[in-house]
């Protein structure tokens, strides 16, 4: 065995019979990568100088990773080497990172935005220069960047107008209220109107493309033309650029092939990006490491990126297809002596939690654990596949009363027994909101609702100062806050570039499918059955762990993968550890593996449909009413029931136990003056009994 120095091109010195052991960990149960166990290599001079001598006494220079390559017969691999500890005239301790170990061990520390320190956006050297690149980008054809309206959290302090500031407006004025000058004349004049910033016709433009006022805790401001403009950066760009950065290409792969994800963007949620007339990519970027960035598509896709050290190479692969390809290897040969198998207890058994890092604010009053919880206090709650948001259907009367339980980022966790293997993806999700439009006509407030967009938080200001109107001095806008990654689909409309976590157009007004994949974690399409159902079901049902002494062929070490499935006496293992040795003599080690089959009885995550009772329920609620005209005397003994104003009601789960009974039923008495009273004659009033209850039917 021989490993060379590839900065010097010099081989080490190394003792007699030199072994190192290797241990090749599965990354998708493991959170380090391939590595060596520390070896212990001769202080000799020509060691100490090839590492610049770790061993000098006082050293001021930071020891760095060292580039080598390992050989050993037929295997070879290029590694990254650190020294661990050095003493003069003893020996340096030093180990070894291989393929993937090496690419995370060189991301660790390294800031995303570092990666794009000083690079801006090629051929904008102006405002208007950067507001004609995003006018570009709402072909949706950039393999680069993308655009879409997003909602952000409204800091205007007025009551009255939008309750969203809005990122990406594009659009123009709409007519939201008519009025009569005279009730007598038909004419009517635009009496409310506001810019609808989401239509793409010859008349449009992005209402920042010139000056406007805005306000901030109720202090007018002048925005210069640019503000509340931004591009979103490709999600595949991202990566493609951080891999390239440490010096890897990022093979064509899942994300790359499928869609919607070839046009998934990373949303920003800075305000002033093309204030100064270019755009910094850095501004575009989460403000995370490298390896945080990497580890939202890890954790959040159930995938790991599988990087060659010796091609320089990264590809992206799923347990799930690691679990349905076929066998690598049958190791049967390979096995030396009787492997050793453990049993999980009950307890052992587990199940998937999947939940944010960081969620935007809502102004829902109750939050749920887990969807028993979730259940136990709401019976009729349901799931809503278009927005990802949880419901539940109530009454006032016999109108239908729709309540929002839970967010598009309710967390992925059926509250059952088994304890949770916690997965906490460093994300952000954004969510619909509807943008709203509060004003008064005719002395009466009215609201109108403009549509769905996603909604991303507060806004952060990172180039500008914004101008107080009617003031000389200037109020700094607060320090931008770090915001963990931030994942949308962007795709068109009708011509519109949109934004979505859903695998529906809710931009169309028949919502029709059009994806395969949501982006949130619940629901047919979400990312738990997507991408995590088979990674529950071995947790829940198999993963016992089986030790075996593996003698392995130099071909073996060299190229079986540490996410292999293998076989061994017919039996499929996956790998969590494979360890084996280069150098001295050639002797079995043991490595360890897990099971893949699923044990019985099989215990599976229940769907929504399965947990939700109410959206499989055979039976539903109808509003009945009945009006009948009753005498003073019975209005007048009405009691409390005179008067009374319908209370909200959320029935139990619609069953066959309820058919025939009403239920919830209410009952009000109401006066009416049908004529007044004059000089002549006296007033006359109609007296009303309203009652409201709900049937149970068959759907």
């Amino acid at each position: 065995m021989k490993i060379t120095n590839l900065e010097k091109g010099e081989d080490y010195n190394l003792k007699p019979d030199t072994q190192i052991q290797i241990e090749r960990t599965n990354p998708f149960f493991n959170d380090y990568g391939e590595q060596s166990t520390p070896l212990e290599l001769p202080a000799s001079e020509r060691n100490r100088r090839l590492l610049g001598f770790p061993d000098s006494f006082g050293r001021r220079v930071k020891m760095q990773p060292t580039d080598v390559a390992i050989q050993d017969g037929e295997y070879f691999s290029q590694c990254r080497q650190v020294v661990l500890s050095a003493q003069y005239e003893g020996s340096i301790s030093t180990s070894f990172y291989m393929n993937d170990g090496s690419f995370y061990s060189r991301i660790q520390n390294v800031k995303l935005k570092d990666i794009f320190k000083d690079e801006f956006i090629p051929g904008v050297n102006n405002v208007e220069e950067g507001i004609e690149f995003c006018r570009r980008l709402r072909t949706n054809e950039s393999d680069e960047y993308g655009i879409f309206p997003v909602l952000l959290t409204d800091d205007s302090g007025v009551k009255s107008g939008l309750n969203y500031k809005v990122l990406n407006a594009y659009g123009r004025d709409q007519v939201l209220k008519w009025s009569k000058i005279y009730p007598w004349w038909d004419f009517q004049f635009p009496a409310a109107q506001a810019f609808n910033p989401d239509i793409a016709e010859a008349d449009c433009d992005f209402y920042n493309a010139v000056q406007r006022i805005e306000y901030v805790d109720n202090i007018p401001i002048t925005l210069t033309p640019g503000y509340y403009i931004s591009p979103f950066i490709r999600a595949n760009y991202l990566l493609k650029r951080v891999f390239a950065h440490f010096g890897y290409t990022l093979q064509d792969n899942f994300f790359t092939r499928t869609d919607p994800f070839r046009k998934m963007v990373v949303v920003n949620n800075v305000m002033d990006v093309l204030v100064n007339g270019r755009i910094k990519i850095a501004d575009l970027v989460p403000d995370c490491s490298c390896a945080d960035f990497i580890a939202a598509f890890r954790k959040k896709f159930c995938c790991e990126f599988a990087s060659d050290e010796g091609k320089r190479t990264a590809d992206v692969i799923f347990l799930r297809d690691a679990l349905n390809a076929a066998p690598e290897e049958d190791l049967t040969r390979q096995v030396t002596q009787e492997p050793t198998l453990s049993y999980k207890s009950e307890k052992d058994y587990k199940r998937v939690t999947l939940s944010p890092a960081e969620k935007v604010d809502t102004d829902l009053s109750d939050t749920f654990d887990d969807f028993d919880g979730m259940v136990k206090s709401n019976p009729g709650a349901y799931f809503n596949q278009e927005d990802g948001a949880f419901y539940k259907l109530g009454w006032s009367g016999n109108y239908e009363v729709l309540t929002k339980i839970g967010e598009a980022s309710q967390d992925y966790n059926t509250g059952d027994k088994l304890e949770a293997k916690e997965i906490k993806v460093p994300e952000v999700i954004p969510e619909f909101r509807t943008l709203s439009y509060k004003g008064t006509v005719d002395e009466a407030d009215f609201t109108y609702d403009i549509g769905q967009f996603l909604y991303i938080g507060s806004y952060k200001s990172l180039n500008s100062k914004m101008v107080i109107t009617g003031k000389d001095k200037e109020e700094t806008s607060e320090s931008a806050s770090k915001q963990k990654t931030m994942f949308a689909f962007n795709y068109l409309s009708s011509g519109r570039p949109e934004g979505s976590i859903s695998a529906y157009d809710i931009f169309d007004s028949a919502h029709p499918r059009i994806f395969d994949y949501a982006l949130y974690y619940n629901g047919t399409y979400g990312i738990f059955e997507r991408f995590y159902r088979d990674y529950d079901l071995l947790l829940r049902n198999s993963l016992h762990e089986t030790k075996v002494k593996l003698l392995l062929s130099q071909s073996q070490k060299q190229n079986l993968p540490s996410y292999a499935k293998v076989v061994i006496r017919g039996v499929p293992f996956l790998f969590n550890k494979l360890k084996f040795t280069l150098g001295g003599k050639t002797e079995p080690v043991e490595s360890e593996l897990y099971t893949v089959t699923l044990m019985e009885p099989i215990n599976e995550a229940p769907t929504i449909n399965g947990q939700l009772k109410a959206m499989d329920a055979q039976y539903k609620w109808v509003g009945r009413e009945r009006v009948t005209e009753v005498g003073w005397d019975e209005y007048n003994s009405s009691g409390l029931d005179k008067g009374r104003t319908f209370v909200t009601i959320y029935p139990p789960l619609p069953s066959a136990e309820y058919v025939g009974k009403p239920y919830g039923k209410q009952t009000s008495y109401t006066e009416q003056k049908t004529q007044h009273r004059t000089a002549f004659r006296s007033a006359k009033y109609k007296y009303t009994k309203t009652e409201v209850w709900l049937e149970c039917i068959p759907k």
